[in-house]
């Protein structure tokens, strides 16, 4: 939730397909509202943290039904802000009520920021992505420790670098070849976040020493995450 195929409870359904989303996060409100107040009533708000976010951007294609990702570009399935940019509400003790944090960070800094605010040694023979982002989360701290992101596909396939606010993304042609019968060189995309928000001005053809800096980090950031990767689903 929200997911489609949508659905909420009779009572309080919205007959009108075009309110379907809508309905469907009023819905997922009142039931995080009814959560709080249980948490309030039982006293147990003072050690229990509350997280809501997603994992991707809005399915698009659904229309009424897939949400709206606002000014960024694109949604889920792309590599685009609209599919990878998420909202992030935290209530939890030592989380000033009505802050708002715009630091670049990612949901997989949530287990080493867990660890640290609970005091759990993670394990120090394994490699951990994720950032400890306390500061951000208490308000302690006005810069994230996490200044990169890499990008991949829906498949998995490597296709971009977030730097600060400098973005690029390297688009693989696809299996069509020009008339020369020579295969199509990627396409390369290079954003400013800062001032770009939307994804609409492609500077790679002004900054081609950003494209080139950028396109080696990433490979350099994927090959550590390949050599580090481990089974899914195996305890090791």
């Amino acid at each position: 939730m929200p997911h489609i195929p949508l659905y909420v409870p009779d009572d309080i359904r919205d007959p009108d397909p075009k309110n379907a989303y809508i309905n469907t996060i009023e819905h997922i409100d009142t039931e995080v509202g009814r959560l709080l107040d249980a948490l309030d009533q039982f006293n147990l708000s003072d050690n229990t943290y509350v997280m809501y976010t997603t994992d991707n951007g809005p399915w698009l294609q659904f229309k009424h039904h897939g949400g709206s990702a606002g000014p960024l570009r694109a949604g889920k399935g792309t590599t685009f802000e609209g599919g990878q940019r998420v909202p992030c509400l935290i209530r939890g003790p030592g989380i000033p009520a009505g802050t708002v944090c715009d630091q670049l960070t990612s949901t997989m800094d949530v287990l080493p920021t867990i660890a640290a605010i609970t005091g759990t040694a993670l394990p120090e023979d394994k490699k951990i992505d994720g950032m400890d982002v306390t500061g951000l989360w208490e308000g302690t701290a006005d810069q994230s420790p996490r200044n990169e992101f890499v990008h991949y596909t829906s498949v998995g396939k490597l296709e971009g670098l977030r730097q600060g606010d400098w973005k690029l993304l390297v688009k693989q042609a696809s299996s069509r070849r020009n008339q020369q019968g020579e295969k199509k060189p990627p396409q390369m995309m290079l954003f400013d976040l800062k001032n770009d928000l939307s994804e609409q001005n492609n500077l790679a053809g002004q900054y081609p020493e950003i494209v080139q800096k950028l396109r080696k980090r990433m490979e350099i950031l994927d090959q550590e995450i390949t050599i580090n990767a481990r089974s899914p689903w195996i305890k090791n």
